[in-house]
């Protein structure tokens, strides 16, 4: 009875030792690594985003979870449609 205890703990623990051995060779990259910008100011962004969409701009919210960091402003077109415009936080270029 004690080898059939002692030959399952080897076993339990030669395949978690393995498994973590695997699993931190196929890791993702850390997302830390990646080069990150200073973002431009609300208001650029704003402002790139009413070139876009003719209209009034109601709100901005930048987004760092993203890669790159993007404002997502909040437009209402002339026509009275809210619109979303994305703009890329490290550049102001508008993306949609």
């Amino acid at each position: 009875m004690k080898k059939l205890f002692f030959l399952i703990m080897v076993v339990f623990f030669v395949s978690v030792s393995s498994a973590e051995a695997a699993a931190q060779r196929f890791s993702p990259p850390a997302m830390d690594k990646q080069i990150s910008c200073n973002p431009i100011g609300k208001g650029a962004a704003m402002s790139a985003a009413a070139s876009r969409v003719k209209g009034r701009v109601l709100s901005a919210y930048l987004n760092t979870n993203t890669r790159p960091p993007i404002y997502r402003v909040k437009v209402i077109s002339e026509s009275g449609r809210v619109r979303y415009v994305t703009v890329n936080a490290c550049n102001g270029m508008v993306l949609a």
